[in-house]
């Protein structure tokens, strides 16, 4: 990085965030030891007034009998927070709807920052005790008793059984892959009403990191392991609580053409019956519940969840916030008028480092303040190593192709045309603080050097046409798409389209092919992208999501047919014997199954060497600074946190306990 890049830097950080922006740079320590039961005093609970008007009506149990025994104390960032308000933010489709969904996950165990904000932590969540066998194979979960469905049904171990009935072991859902170790079945034995024990075939270790940032379960938000055996198996035919008439309704109501496409499709836990964003009778376990649901209302609105199982160190039941409204937006333009116009209170999704100068230059007009969070990720572009097109999977699976296209592009102009100098320009790999940070691999085919870039194509074999074009090893022109879904991303668009240049300058034909979201998604799965662009992020803790280093993402685009042929997709194709690919997988199956810590940190080392070797993943710029925005009349929102999708980025400052003055 330039001088003057740093000094922009240092001046963007002063600006935004004072000396709080430090703090993201720590290394995360994090404590995954088994919980122990902490010890609560007794407590006298209050609630909003809103629930107090329902309980004083009837229509409401007490609040005391609403919460479990042992309700979560949920540590206040600065201040115990007062009761009230609507929450405005924005969403751009339902391809967005983890936006929402990372506000109010509920999971057995979550991920948690420190009050000085240096230490990452696994802290008790639904779940308040748990323990586990000296080789991982055996873990045992104590559910805090009382826990209730927002219906007010009590949460046990019953729909721990329906969940591994139908979710874990049905088609229902998709976290079979996520929790499970190796080829042996994971085994569930109920204990009692809120007690089970799970038992792998080979060790699992990493078993707490996952459930504390699993979002693939079967109701897509929380509980990690269960579902409202009390609802949802009304809709199943062979449930004892089956109702085929009112299955044949649902169908249809909801045009489907089973009863399985009411919970989703294909794993995917998006049915009308049993996502909580299109059924507003769904019982759910979050802090808000949705009220006015996809498809047909702008804004969709969530409120309060009554039975939330969470209160603060004064006993005050959680959220402090009656409700949520998301907008819909379908340009991010759109998005950052409602920012400066005043009507968004928190928002850190789609808030974009590139337009920091509008967003404080407006902080006054708006009534807000912009914070600064860090993001762990890099833009990258991914070269499809398991193209359908033989010359194109031969040349992207070349590491000195994947090289020079590396090394052609000017990472430092990047930085500071279109992002002011603010971001870090580097390499796809762990971000500083990650326990897997390593330097060198930041910085390795990052320096521009569009000549030697030339010069490997020329070792490759790549001949030159009269008009200074490259051509494929069959004499056809070698070109190429370039394909992202940033089309409403000014400076993400702006970046891309000097990569494509940078490229063209060194003899490649290189097109832009921008799409939606959704129809990128579509195209990944069915292999017909040829470069994606897509963010290398989840950086920060590799061992508890790793997706982005063993080609497991859906998005990134560097092994599409390998990573469908490792999740048993019949679309998939077996990687060649000497794609780095096999090594990626199975450095991470040792390492998964590593009880020892220092061996397992030396499995991910060597893991991170295969990308080092020969990026399959080509990084721009990354670490970059993201601003927050905040409302003057928002309270207990952190500064100088990472934002990182592992930690579920906004759930990890705990919204719950976020409030508004008057």
């Amino acid at each position: 990085m330039s001088e003057k890049s740093k000094l922009s830097r240092r001046r963007f950080l002063q600006l935004a965030a004072g000396a709080t922006s430090a703090v993201a740079l720590h290394a995360p320590i994090v404590n995954a030891a088994p919980a122990r039961k902490p010890t609560v005093q007794e407590m006298t609970y209050t609630e909003a007034p809103e629930l107090e008007e329902m309980v004083a009506n009837g229509t409401l149990p007490p609040v005391a009998e609403r919460l479990p025994k042992n309700p979560r104390v949920v540590p206040v960032r600065d201040e115990i927070g007062q009761y009230g308000g609507t929450w405005r933010r924005g969403y751009s489709g339902v391809s967005d709807m983890q936006g929402p969904a990372k506000l109010i996950y509920a999971f057995g165990l979550h991920f948690d920052i420190s009050a000085d904000l240096e230490t990452t932590e696994i802290v008790p969540g639904l779940y308040d005790e748990w323990t586990q066998n000296e080789d991982a194979t055996e873990f045992t979960f104590h559910m805090r008793e009382g826990l209730r469905w927002s219906d007010g049904e009590l949460f046990t171990t019953r729909d721990v059984q329906f969940w591994y009935d139908y979710y874990q072991n049905g088609d229902l859902g998709s976290t079979r892959e996520v929790l499970n170790i190796g080829d042996v079945p994971m085994e569930l034995e109920v204990i009692d009403d809120n007690t089970f024990t799970l038992r792998f075939g080979a060790p699992n270790p990493l078993l707490p990191f996952k459930i504390a940032r699993d979002d693939t379960e079967g109701q897509h938000g929380g509980p990690t392991m269960g579902a409202p055996a009390h609802y949802l198996g009304k809709y199943i035919p062979d449930h004892e609580l089956g109702d085929q008439e009112l299955i044949d309704a649902a169908m249809a109501e909801h045009e489907v053409s089973t009863w399985q496409e009411l919970f989703g499709d294909g794993g995917t836990p998006r049915g009308p019956i049993a996502w909580w964003a299109r059924n507003p009778e769904l019982p759910v376990i979050h802090t808000w519940m949705i009220q006015d649901p996809l498809p047909f209302n702008d804004p969709i609105t969530m409120v309060r969840n009554p039975y939330f199982y969470c209160v603060d160190e004064e006993g005050k039941q959680l959220p402090y916030i009656d409700r949520i409204e998301h907008r819909l937006f379908e340009d991010a333009s759109v998005f950052d008028l409602w920012v400066v116009q005043g009507n968004i209170d928190m928002h850190e999704r789609h808030v974009a480092a590139a337009n920091f100068s509008l967003y404080k230059e407006n902080e006054e007009a708006g009534n807000y303040r912009v914070f600064l969070w860090k993001g762990a990720t890099t833009s990258a572009y991914h070269p499809n190593t398991s193209h359908d097109d033989p010359v194109l999977r031969e040349l992207f699976s070349n590491p000195k192709f994947r090289q020079a296209m590396s090394i052609a592009i000017n990472r430092d102009e990047i930085n500071n045309l279109i992002y002011n100098g603010l971001y870090e320009p580097r390499q796809a790999s762990p971000v500083t603080g990650s326990p897997e940070f390593d330097a060198e691999f930041e910085q390795k085919w990052t320096e521009y050097d569009p000549e030697t870039a030339m010069a490997l194509l020329d070792e490759i074999g790549l001949e030159v046409n009269d008009s200074g074009t490259r051509l494929r090893p069959d004499g056809e022109v070698l070109a190429f798409r370039l394909m992202h879904s940033q089309q409403g991303n000014q400076a993400a668009s702006d970046e891309i389209t000097l990569v494509v240049d940078y490229w063209n300058a060194i003899g490649l034909s290189v097109s832009e092919d921008p799409v939606e979201r959704s129809l990128y998604e579509e195209r990944v799965t069915n292999n017909q992208v040829d470069v994606g662009y897509w963010g290398f992020d989840r950086s920060l803790l590799l061992q508890a999501d790793p997706q982005a280093y063993i080609g497991g993402s859906g998005q990134q685009t560097y092994a599409v047919r390998y990573r469908q042929w490792y999740d048993n997709d019949p679309a998939g194709v077996e990687p060649p014997e000497d794609h780095p690919i096999r090594q990626l997988r199975a450095l991470w199956e040792q390492a998964a199954t590593e009880p020892d810590p220092v061996e397992r940190q030396a499995l991910m080392q060597a893991l991170i060497d295969v990308h080092k070797e020969a990026p399959l993943a080509i990084g721009t710029v990354g670490e970059p600074p993201a601003p927050v925005i905040v409302s003057n009349q928002m309270r207990n929102v952190p500064d100088g946190i990472m934002s990182d999708t592992t930690l579920r980025n906004v759930r990890v400052a705990n919204p719950e306990q976020f409030f508004f003055v008057e």
